[in-house]
């Protein structure tokens, strides 16, 4: 977001801008800052906000509030990242930057993506997951939206999670296939502090 220096409360916020403040209301969720029934209020009037009033409004109680994301500069994009496990395996879990475009790989291996408490630097993310007789887990926030779009053969890539989450919340669109493997997406809530 922009310093508030630089902003009329009343400008329109930008997808970036929403995320941020999704963050940062994740944040006081996970530090208990916020009941499960307020973040999600919150939340959700984070991802509808049209001008950085509405924002401001929702994250003004909150330390950080005043000076997370807003440097005066758009939240950079993460670069693309492809994890691989050949005979072996990967883990992403806890706070990274989720990139805009991402490649998983198991091949007699297995590996777990957690996109739960990421965050997100573009309003859609892209992940490519093959399975070669390996396993995977992709793991997303209630919220998210998912679009997913893969095969199975002589194995599972699931699609039981495909749906909507909150209007306006980032879109994880995962594609790819599994044979003799799994590709697995869940939608799990995130862990009260």
């Amino acid at each position: 977001m922009s310093t508030s220096a630089s902003r009329n409360g009343s400008m329109r916020a930008g997808d970036t801008d929403r995320i941020q403040v999704a963050q940062l209301l994740t944040d006081a969720a996970a530090q208990g800052r916020l009941q499960l029934p307020e973040y999600e209020d919150r939340l959700t009037r984070a991802y509808a906000a049209q001008t950085y009033d509405e924002l401001d409004r929702l994250s003004a109680d909150l330390p950080g509030a005043v000076t997370r994301g807003r440097s005066g500069g758009p939240c950079r994009p993460a670069p693309s990242t492809m994890l691989l496990a050949i005979m072996s395996g990967f883990e992403r879990r806890g706070r990274w930057n989720v990139p805009r475009r991402m490649t998983t790989f198991a091949l007699f291996g297995g590996g777990v993506v957690d996109l739960r408490y990421a965050d997100f630097t573009s309003p859609e993310v892209e992940i490519h997951s093959y399975s070669i007789f390996g396993g995977q887990t992709i793991l997303v926030p209630p919220e998210v939206n998912v679009d997913l779009r893969g095969i199975g053969v002589m194995g599972t890539f699931d699609h039981a999670v495909d749906g909507e989450g909150s209007p306006g919340a980032p879109c994880v669109r995962i594609r790819g296939f599994a044979l003799g493997g799994s590709v697995g997406v869940k939608r799990k809530k995130r862990k009260a502090a």
